[in-house]
C-alpha cells in the first residue's frame, strides 16, 4: 500500500497495489477501505485516455 494523490483534484489517498482498495487521508489507513480506485478516477475511454493508475501520482508517506 502506498500514498498517492488524485491528479484531478489533489485529494490524498492510499491505494493497495494488489486489489486497488482506496482509503482517503494523510495517515496510513486503519479499518475498511472506502472503495476501489476505479470509483474515484475517470473510466478508461480507450487509446489516448489515461488508465486508472495514470490518474494518480505517488507522494511521500
Amino acid at each position: 500500500m502506498s500514498a498517492f494523490r488524485l491528479i484531478k483534484d489533489g485529494r490524498r489517498l492510499w491505494v493497495c497495489h494488489e486489489c486497488d482498495a482506496v482509503w482517503f487521508g494523510h495517515a496510513p489507513p486503519k479499518g475498511p477501505a472506502e472503495g476501489t480506485l476505479y470509483q474515484y478516477v475517470e473510466p478508461y475511454g480507450g487509446p489516448g485516455t489515461p488508465a486508472d493508475w495514470e490518474q494518480i501520482e505517488a507522494v511521500g508517506e
